[in-house]
């Protein structure tokens, strides 16, 4: 005899939910939760809260098979800009990326626009890589003021450069120029490149701001190690595709003798170092401070 024919459906539910501090939230979960984990945060106990059932007398109409539940964004309100302690360290990432628009449009490719759960999860992992490249551009910028100051407290010693945060990733066969003006020059330049993160999409103009970015996709990429949870195989690569017009600056950390260096000033544009303040041709102005005078001729 067949089957009863069945009608199955798949009921995505948007929830605004309005929730207790983080250690709230851990202390009201039940023990044995507690015990099942081996390190439960707020966004687990808040998930463990949550119960999708029918409507009473409905059991007999409707059986629920099967659920899945994600925080797809949060945000705490009344906390100064903080984050409470026990909010995992993804959540804290998430939180940063919720502020940081201006790259939305490199995710989009990313993603695929799936639907249901897996929507939920690409919204999060979207919002996650937002706040590492966040993080790691407010890093970025403090580490150079530190880079500055010291710098500046020690202008005779050249190899100061080598205890330095930032400065120190940069090409070392350059690193004769590394002094406190040029970490003031290249301070200025990464600066602009974190702004327009935040704001309009524009190609990075000069090889100074090339590196800045470099190195601000680097520090989100090792911070993006320490994350639990998976994002998405080969972000980084598909940001460096799109925010980078090219990657040529790769080529100034191999190993360079007098020849390549020649190379490197005939290039087009030449990636020398004292063309790196530079503005690319049809490259929009730079800051003034991040800018040398004199124009890049060649078309880009």
């Amino acid at each position: 005899m067949a089957s009863d024919p069945r009608y199955r459906a798949a009921v995505r539910i948007d929830l605004d939910l309005v929730c207790a501090n983080p250690d709230e939230l851990l202390s009201g979960t039940d023990d044995a939760s507690r015990m099942s984990a081996s390190s439960l945060t707020a966004e687990d106990a808040l998930l463990s809260l949550i119960r999708v059932s029918v409507a009473p007398g409905s059991e007999g109409l409707v059986e629920i098979e099967s659920t899945s539940t994600s925080i797809v964004d949060s945000e705490w309100e009344g906390t100064s800009g903080s984050i409470p302690d026990g909010s995992s360290d993804t959540a804290r990432v998430a939180r940063a990326g919720a502020r940081l628009a201006g790259i939305d449009w490199a995710l989009d490719e990313l993603f695929d626009g799936s639907s249901g759960d897996e929507l939920a999860s690409e919204l999060r992992q979207r919002t996650v890589i937002k706040g590492l490249v966040w993080n790691a551009s407010v890093m970025v910028v403090d580490c150079l003021f530190d880079d500055v100051r010291q710098l500046t407290d020690a202008p005779e010693d050249r190899s100061a450069w080598r205890e330095t945060h930032v400065i120190s990733q940069l090409p070392p066969q350059y690193a004769t120029n590394y002094d406190r003006a040029f970490a003031q020059k290249f301070l200025a330049a990464t600066i602009e490149v974190t702004s327009r993160l935040s704001a309009s999409p524009v190609y990075p103009p000069t090889v100074a701001h090339e590196l800045a970015l470099k190195l601000v996709l680097d520090e989100a990429e090792r911070s993006a190690e320490r994350l639990s949870g998976e994002l998405p195989e080969g972000w980084r690569g598909h940001l460096d595709t799109v925010l980078f017009q090219d990657l040529d600056v790769e080529s100034l950390f191999a190993d360079q003798d007098a020849t390549t260096k020649r190379d490197a000033a005939a290039a087009t544009p030449p990636l020398d170092f004292a063309s790196w303040f530079i503005p690319y041709a049809h490259a929009p102005a730079p800051a003034p401070y991040a800018s040398d005078d004199i124009k890049e001729p060649v078309r880009r």
